[in-house]
């Protein structure tokens, strides 16, 4: 068990360099900004190696590959996490003063003493006598955005009196925060920003490489297979992989098709809680791209602008590589978000499979009193008083054939065309039952029906 754990670091960052890969490009930037003492902010998404590459920086094997022996000498590295220092900026003094201790034992500083701004600025003074200089690693910044003004006014004055460097990991950029400072981000163009999303192509060929050496399987014969369950994002290429070396040990063929499937099951029960914090944490317009790409198609003229915005956004953070949503995975994730038939009342906007859909008055007001009742067995004469309230008084002149003339225009509108999934069933003797769905369901269902494997229904 313990050889397992060492092959698939999962869920905890990578603080060894043997069980790091890649970004050496990356590393490179950070170091030459760290001699440059130019403050850095690593841009990437959760899980997508922030916070490991900060533990790389203050390992002296790492260290040692991109700093001459003096650059190592005269700096030091302390490593702080924002997220256990959130409260307050006296909790964030005391969380640098514990890590100075530990990084520093030959520091003849009071940390026993009041911690706070001026304990720190005297700190820093005492390290330059010492010929050293800090470089403070400062992880999940953005969860101290609320911090009160005066503290980064003393933050920033802090970078320009100072000979330190600092390098925050924070996935929002820094000139993002303005609504949540109120009058702006208090850095300007201070930091320089390093982003971290997908691997290279390169940089998954020497993973599958060294895992596959290691693990004595040959996970680059299935290289094709990874990457459409996990793209090139670095922690969901380690799930699939160390799902496939799990199902290896009690088989020893690798890559048929039932393991395929149940690796993919897996798979998406174990990342399901990352993708909905993904889909949470996304801004509006970049949820909406996805949705486009989930179905398959580009979107109409007047969301074309809005689509194009955010597809570089989306490609920096690693949802999209190469025009398409990173993992069949996340893409099925996100068709199960979307309903298949959306109406918006304020606006009249009825949408099928994000495709806008014009509906005349009456096939509009039907649609939108059916979605009212999703699942609900409705009847005749209470479509007839939602359809056609100019005959309240006299519903007997709605006539049968007019109900059943508009619920057949509508589903030449919302039901399949194959005749696969309807959305509107009729129920016998009783009226008729509106059944919304996934674009996943219905994908599925359209497959299943045809007899064709489930990856050939989406898009």
């Amino acid at each position: 068990m313990s050889e397992r754990a060492n092959l698939f670091v999962l869920g905890k960052p990578i603080k060894e360099p043997k069980d790091f890969y890649g970004r050496a490009s990356e590393l490179n930037e950070l170091f030459e900004s760290v001699v440059n003492m130019q403050p850095v902010a690593l841009v990437g998404e959760h899980r997508c190696g922030n916070t490991s590459l900060l533990y790389q920086m203050r390992h002296p094997d790492v260290q040692a590959k991109y700093l001459s022996e003096e650059e190592q000498q005269a700096m030091l590295f302390a490593f702080v996490n924002a997220q256990l220092a959130a409260e307050s900026q006296d909790a964030l003094f005391r969380r640098i003063a514990r890590a100075l201790r530990r990084a520093d034992p030959d520091s003849g500083a009071d940390f026993d003493a009041e911690i706070d701004a001026f304990w720190l600025e005297d700190y820093l003074e005492g390290l330059a006598d010492r010929k050293r200089r800090l470089v403070l690693l400062l992880d999940e910044f953005e969860v101290l955005a609320g911090f009160h003004e005066r503290f980064w006014e003393w933050f920033r004055g802090l970078i320009t009196e100072y000979d330190l460097s600092i390098v925050v990991a924070t996935r929002v950029e820094l000139g993002e925060f303005r609504d949540e400072w109120g009058s702006g981000s208090p850095f300007f163009n201070m930091f320089r920003s390093i982003y971290v999303g997908s691997f290279r192509e390169k940089e998954v060929e020497e993973y599958l490489t060294a895992v596959s050496a290691a693990a004595g399987m040959d996970f680059n014969s299935i290289a094709p297979i990874i990457g459409d369950l996990a793209g090139r994002f670095p922690y969901y290429i380690q799930v699939a992989t160390a799902l496939f070396y799990e199902h290896g040990q009690m088989d020893s063929s690798i890559g048929g098709e039932e393991q395929v499937e149940e690796v993919e099951r897996e798979m998406a029960d174990r990342v399901s809680a990352h993708f909905e914090d993904i889909w949470t944490k996304l801004p509006p317009e970049e949820r909406d791209a996805l949705s486009w790409l989930a179905v398959g198609a580009r979107p109409d003229p007047m969301d074309a602008i809005s689509f194009d915005q955010a597809l570089p956004s989306l490609e920096r953070r690693g949802y999209v590589v190469d025009g398409r949503i990173f993992s069949r995975v996340f893409a099925e994730d996100v068709q199960q978000r979307l309903r298949r038939v959306e109406l918006n009342s304020d606006t009249g906007d009825v949408r099928i499979e994000k495709r806008s859909v014009d509906l005349p008055p009456k096939e509009f007001s039907l649609l939108r009193f059916l979605l009212d009742k999703e699942g609900d067995v409705v009847t005749k004469d209470e479509i007839a008083m939602a359809v056609w309230p100019e005959y309240s008084q006299d519903t007997l002149g709605v006539t049968d054939a007019m109900i059943q003339k508009t619920i057949s225009r509508l589903r030449k509108e919302v039901d399949a065309a194959d005749g696969g999934f309807q959305h509107i069933e009729s129920i016998r003797g009783q009226g008729y039952r509106f059944q919304n769905t996934s674009v996943f369901e219905y994908y599925h269902h359209r497959a299943e029906r045809n007899g064709v494997p489930e990856e050939a229904g989406a898009p």
